[in-house]
Parts: structure tokens; C-alpha cells; sequence
């Protein structure tokens, strides 16, 4: 009884080392699998990692081959100024995940039509897409009336030089004739006097329902604005201006009445204003501001410039150019 008791123990305790050897074995069989998998998948990674898709070939890149470069956006901006950008930013040979774009990105910004440049990286295989938000262009700038833009002044008052001409017929813009001399340089404008002119144009757009087609700057003491039907002699662009592009409307009837073409609107002063008709006579339409129904009254010029002494110098100077362009 003992003895058979003694050979079941010893039985049961080989089997327990079996099982136990077994289960070692199939542990270490587990931690060798998982070592080689682990190596496995680190080599992958490197050859995955050092593969050819993930960098960026210079070649097609040089040529902006669009399978490598993508260029959006750019409507004023020529592309082969931003290709030759992209030619001489040195990218570094790495991978597209790792690659610095900000260098790319401060050089095409340096062009004057670009506002703001987005680069995003796309993976496998490795490629760029370059966003161009331009600015926008709102006044072309020439020297004459049947002259082409010389340049374009944008709505943050970046200039835009004449190599970037003509602008797309896309954006809205209006024209202005000016020298850029005579006190008024329009190379040096900024954003406060774009919106200052804009404004205007705005004003006079709104209260006539007529575009405008252009403003006369050459004289920044006498300056015209050409709306659709009627040529307005404005004067000077000052604090006044705008309350005094509102008499737009009230006039702009009364000129229908007339057989006769008118030369131009005046709106230099602020109590007083006049219609200035194209005949012999030279006669003056004047519009007395004080009162609250419109009356026309017909006057010589003779009247009107012993009324308004400095008219006679404004009229030597300008008068001769905007009005006599429209004719």
C-alpha cells in the first residue's frame, strides 16, 4: 500500500515536471518570437524609413513637375517667379515628414503680389502643395487716360510694379491717372490712403448708382472723378469729401434737363455747387446748397468767377486735362 502510494507520487511529480518543462519551453518559444518580430519590423521600418517615396526628387521639383509641386492660388503671380524661388531655396535632403518648409515659404512671400504662402507635405510618395492667398489689387495706376497700367496699388497699400501687368479682369478695380508727383506719390501711399480713396469712390457710387470709371489725381489740389455718365470736378480730397459726394444725388436729375452737354459737375465747395455745360456761351449751372429744394440757377461765368476768385487758377491748371480728355 505505501509502495503504491510512493510510485503514484513520484508518477504525479514527473508529469508535473513535464508540464512544467513544456509551458518553459513554450515561454521561450513566445519571448524568441517576439525578438525576431521585433527585429523584423525594425528592419522594415529602416528600409521603409530610407526608401526613395519619402524624399523629394530636386529634379522634378527644379521643373515644378506637378507630380512632385503643386502650385494653387496664384492669379497676378506668374509661376515661373515662383518656380525660380523654389529653384533657389536650398531644401534639405530629408525626409518629407521632417522637412522644414519655412525657408520655401519666407521666399515666395518676398514676391508683392503674395500676401501669404501654405505649404502642406504630402507622404508616399513625397510631394508639395504650395497655397498662394494674393493680395488684392483695387486701383491701377497710369500716367494717361488711354494709357495701359503702369502699376497696381493692392487694398493694404502694396504696390505692384508693372512686371505684373496686365491685372486679371477677375478682381474689381479702378483706374487712377496721376503723375505721382505734385504732393501725391503713389509709391508711397499706404493702407490709410487707399481707404481714404476707395471710400470716395464708394460714396460716389452709391449716391449717383453709376460706376465710377476713374479719378484724376494729376493735380492732388483739383481732382476729377469720372463717373459713367458725367465727369465731376471734385477738388481736393480732405475732410469735407465725403459730405460733399452726397450732393451727387440731388444734381445728378437736374443735368437731364439740359439739351446741352455738360463739361462737368462741380463739387469743389462745400455751400455751393455747380453744372458747367459745353457751349458757346460757356454758361454755369449753379446749386445753392442752403436750400432744401434744388434750384438751378443760370449764371455767366463771369458771375461765377468774380463768386469764386480761385476758381480761375484751378480752371487753368486741370481743366485742360480730365475735361478735356473726356471730350
Amino acid at each position: 500500500m505505501g509502495q503504491e502510494y510512493y510510485r503514484r507520487r513520484l508518477k504525479a511529480n514527473k508529469m508535473k515536471r513535464k508540464i512544467a518543462s513544456t509551458r518553459a519551453s513554450i515561454r521561450n518559444f513566445r519571448v524568441l518570437l517576439r525578438l525576431i518580430l521585433i527585429i523584423l519590423i525594425i528592419f522594415c521600418s529602416l528600409k521603409v524609413l530610407k526608401s526613395h517615396y519619402w524624399y523629394i526628387n530636386k529634379t522634378k521639383m527644379a521643373i515644378a513637375d506637378p507630380t512632385v509641386i503643386k502650385i494653387e492660388g496664384n492669379i497676378i503671380t506668374p509661376k515661373y517667379k515662383i518656380v525660380d524661388l523654389i529653384r533657389q531655396t536650398q531644401l534639405p535632403n530629408t525626409q518629407i515628414f521632417r522637412l522644414d518648409t519655412t525657408e520655401l515659404k519666407d521666399n515666395i512671400e518676398q514676391l508683392q503680389p503674395i500676401k501669404r504662402v501654405y505649404v502642406r507635405r504630402f507622404w508616399l510618395p513625397a510631394r508639395l502643395n504650395i497655397i498662394i492667398e494674393e493680395r488684392t489689387p483695387v486701383f491701377l495706376i497710369t500716367p494717361k487716360l488711354d494709357s495701359e497700367p503702369i502699376s497696381a496699388i493692392t487694398d493694404d497699400g502694396v504696390l505692384i510694379d508693372r512686371e505684373y501687368m496686365p491685372i486679371s479682369p477677375k478682381f474689381t478695380t479702378y483706374k487712377i491717372i496721376t503723375y505721382g508727383v505734385r504732393g501725391d506719390d503713389y509709391e508711397k501711399w499706404n493702407k490709410q490712403r487707399v481707404d481714404e480713396i476707395l471710400k470716395l469712390i464708394k460714396s460716389f457710387e452709391s449716391y449717383s448708382g453709376q460706376k465710377v470709371e476713374y479719378v484724376d489725381l494729376r493735380n492732388p489740389n483739383d481732382v476729377y472723378v469720372k463717373l459713367k455718365k458725367v465727369l465731376v470736378r471734385f477738388g481736393e480730397i480732405n475732410e469735407t469729401a465725403l459730405k460733399r459726394a452726397k450732393w451727387i444725388a440731388a444734381i445728378l436729375p437736374e443735368t437731364e434737363k439740359f439739351k446741352q452737354k455738360i463739361k462737368y459737375i462741380d463739387l469743389r465747395w462745400e455751400d455751393a455747387h455747380y453744372i458747367k455745360l459745353e457751349d458757346a456761351s460757356q454758361q454755369t449751372i449753379k446749386q445753392n446748397a442752403k436750400e432744401t429744394n434744388v434750384k438751378i440757377e443760370v449764371k455767366k461765368d463771369v458771375s461765377h468767377q468774380e463768386n469764386k476768385p480761385e476758381d480761375k487758377t484751378q480752371d487753368n491748371t486741370q481743366d485742360t486735362s480730365a475735361a478735356e480728355e473726356e471730350n
